[in-house]
């Protein structure tokens, strides 16, 4: 049989059936969605105080990228992030975690936020988030910088913004920031994680980047929601979606979903959620030839090989030249929002440590309840989200439609050597 072409009888498991039994997420999902809006305002806000010269789109992305010190300029335009005066001053605005990778006063303060407002409508939830305060606790100065974003980040409705609380004082917001920190033990727990902002790097650049939180019970995710405030609505549905170009003029989208009740994508407003609409790929055409498939990649990422996803574009006639993020969680948007023959395939570099959980959480839920789709690791098997903070026992990625996942895994699979399966 010759690669491009689709084999019959390699299709992966249909979506799976709403259990009747499953208890209603509306007031989770919600606030989540709520919180993630909010959080998004925050982000932009921020971007919109940092010296212009700084939101350099067209200049290369890396990992390490930092910025330094900064004045205030402009606000953004009316509304939740807006108003006000400067909120990030002068000085220090980001700073080199362990792995030397960015974090920002944004990440900061939109973890802050996300945290309000999950902690005080499910105060016996744990919460994993990819910060902590330790950095701020010794910092008193970027501390007071993370505050006054967070102090004056609002939604524009009142009641809105009310439901979801927010830390009254510095020291609340430190706390609050530090009940997403360390890593913890998760088995059989319900439990919230986030990532404030996936894609630091590229988001210092003028780049792509997301907010996600998601909610997970038993190693599987209950709910996602995933904020994309610099990709424009009209843009993702019309199909368009590059590193470069952002939404300048509005707050980007926000993609949603609840296990077995699909999938929705909405824009990011600055008060009460805007109306969603419904996601289902499985109205556009199938694959009926790999040549067609679309893969969407990250030329820059420092977790996975590139050139896998080259080799196995040639064994299948396909360009590889398809879509190119860094942000881990724009990549699922890209395929969530794509048509059938968007495809993810990450294969990890070696001597690296096991991907972070916020990384992938949340955006593979909402892949799967676009319609078509299927993620398994390179195994054929779930992504294990039941390790705590790192996905131990997992090795991988596909994302892809139903109708070719197989076969596509069949392709990685001859690459070899796959990592043992960890037990």
């Amino acid at each position: 049989m010759k690669s491009g072409t689709v084999p019959k009888l390699q299709k992966a498991a249909t979506l799976p059936i709403p259990s009747p039994a499953a208890p209603s997420l509306t007031h989770e999902l919600r606030v989540a969605e709520l919180a993630v809006q909010r959080a998004a305002l925050a982000t932009k806000r921020f971007l919109a105080e940092l010296n212009p010269t700084r939101a350099q789109a067209n200049v290369p992305i890396g990992q390490y990228q930092h910025a330094g010190p900064t004045t205030t300029t402009s606000a953004t335009k009316n509304g939740g992030a807006g108003g006000g005066g400067g909120t990030t001053g002068g000085g220090r605005v980001s700073l080199a975690k362990s792995d030397l990778s960015p974090v920002t006063v944004a990440d900061l303060a939109a973890q802050a936020l996300l945290i309000a407002a999950i902690h005080r409508a499910f105060p016996h939830d744990l919460i994993i988030g990819e910060e902590d305060a330790g950095e701020l606790r010794a910092d008193p100065e970027l501390a007071a910088r993370v505050w006054r974003l967070v102090s004056a980040t609002h939604l524009d409705d009142s009641a809105a913004d009310a439901s979801l609380g927010r830390p009254g004082d510095m020291k609340q917001m430190l706390d609050l920031i530090d009940l997403g920190g360390g890593n913890k033990e998760t088995k059989g727990r319900r439990f919230w994680c986030m990532d404030p902002i996936d894609g630091t790097s590229a988001f210092l650049k003028g780049g792509q980047y997301a907010i996600s939180l998601s909610l997970l019970q038993g190693g599987k995710e209950l709910l996602g929601v995933l904020g994309c405030p610099n990709w424009n609505f009209e843009d993702a549905m019309a199909g368009k979606l590059k590193e470069e170009e952002l939404d300048s003029d509005g707050f980007g989208l926000m993609l949603a979903a609840e296990r077995g009740k699909g999938a929705t994508v909405r824009p990011i407003g600055s008060g009460v959620l805007l109306p969603e609409t419904k996601l289902d790929r499985r109205k556009k055409p199938a694959v009926t030839d790999l040549k067609r498939v679309h893969f969407v990649d990250s030329k820059k990422s420092p977790a996975t090989l590139t050139e896998k996803v080259e080799i196995l574009a040639g064994q299948i006639k396909a360009s590889y030249e398809g879509t190119n993020l860094y942000s881990s969680h724009m990549r699922y948007a890209a395929v969530a929002m794509g048509g059938r023959e968007y495809v993810q395939f990450r294969w990890p570099q070696s001597g690296k440590k096991p991907w972070s959980i916020w990384d992938h959480a949340g955006s593979q839920l909402i892949y799967t309840e676009s319609g078509a789709g299927v993620v398994t690791d390179l195994f054929g098997d779930a992504v294990d989200f039941e390790s705590g903070n790192k996905i131990e026992k997992s090795w991988g990625l596909i994302t892809a439609d139903r109708d070719i996942h197989a076969h596509i895994r069949s392709l990685v699979n001859k690459m070899g050597p796959v990592k043992p399966k960890i037990k």
